[in-house]
Formats: C-alpha cells, sequence, structure tokens
C-alpha cells in the first residue's frame, strides 16, 4: 500500500473513531462575553446545540448548531446568519470524500 492511501485509511479511521465535541462542552460556551443563549434539544432522534452570539467585529447575531445522535456522535455543523443555513461540516460528506479518494487511488494503482 502506498503512502497516500495509507495517508487516507488513517485519516477516515480518525474521523470514524471520534466523537466530536461533547454537547456539555459547548454549553460552557455561554460564559464567553459574545455568547447570548445555549440551548440544548432533542429532536427526530437527534440531540441539538444551538448556539446563539455576536459577532465579535460587527455584532450581526450568528447562530451555531451543531447536531448528534443519540450517542453524541456530532453529525453536522451548521452556521446561520441572517436567516441562511450554510452547512460547516458534515460527517457523511467527510466520509464520503475520504472513501472516494481511497477508491480512485484503487483503480489508479489497479495492474492492467
Amino acid at each position: 500500500m502506498n503512502q497516500k492511501a495509507k495517508k487516507l485509511q488513517e485519516e477516515l479511521g480518525r474521523l470514524l473513531a471520534n466523537k466530536g465535541v461533547p454537547p456539555f462542552v459547548l454549553a460552557n460556551n455561554i460564559s464567553l462575553k459574545n455568547y447570548d443563549e445555549v440551548s440544548l434539544y432533542k429532536r427526530d432522534g437527534l440531540i441539538i446545540v444551538d448556539m446563539y452570539c455576536k459577532d465579535e467585529e460587527t455584532g450581526e447575531p450568528l447562530l451555531f448548531r451543531f447536531k448528534y445522535d443519540m450517542n453524541e456522535v456530532l453529525l453536522r455543523k451548521e452556521m446561520v446568519i441572517g436567516g441562511r443555513n450554510s452547512v460547516i461540516w458534515d460527517r457523511e460528506t467527510e466520509i464520503g470524500k475520504l472513501k472516494l479518494q481511497l477508491d480512485q487511488l484503487k483503480e489508479k494503482n489497479k495492474p492492467n
């Protein structure tokens, strides 16, 4: 196995093994001066953490939303600014990207 494939497999392994920042740790952000509210709730089989804060430079209100499965594995990070939702990070997307890279590498290194 070449170095690039090994590196990709290690990265995939770390991603699969890492649960992400636990929800209770995010709740500690409430003590930061630019945070107004941190909400923790369950909906549709997910644990959701909403963190309301203000941009330190512009004062614009921001919402960061973290979605977890019921085992507290981080699935997705989102940011809402001015009512527009942006995905910052998605576990399935990241896993898919790494698997695709590995598959492409295998195909490239396949003997003719």
